[in-house]
């Protein structure tokens, strides 16, 4: 059984990449319009990366919504 926060990084990557489906966005584009690497927002999605507040807070701004929308269902 996984850890809680091993389960949180899967819930938060998994957001992440379904709202980057949703925006028709590459792993590139999100870079790019989150200033990070194609490389940390692969790991991200894949849960192997834990994501700094401020990080988050630049994927956010990159989708174009909250924070705290970014974290709903968490």
């Amino acid at each position: 059984m996984a850890s809680t926060p091993t389960r949180l990084r899967l819930a938060f990557g998994k957001r992440v990449r379904l709202l980057r489906h949703t925006r028709e966005m590459t792993q590139e584009d999100l870079a790019e319009y989150a200033d990070v690497h194609r490389t940390y927002i692969s790991a991200i999605e894949r849960g192997e990366q834990s994501v700094s507040i401020d990080n988050a807070a630049k994927l956010a701004k990159a989708f174009k919504i909250s924070l705290s929308e970014l974290m709903k269902g968490l």
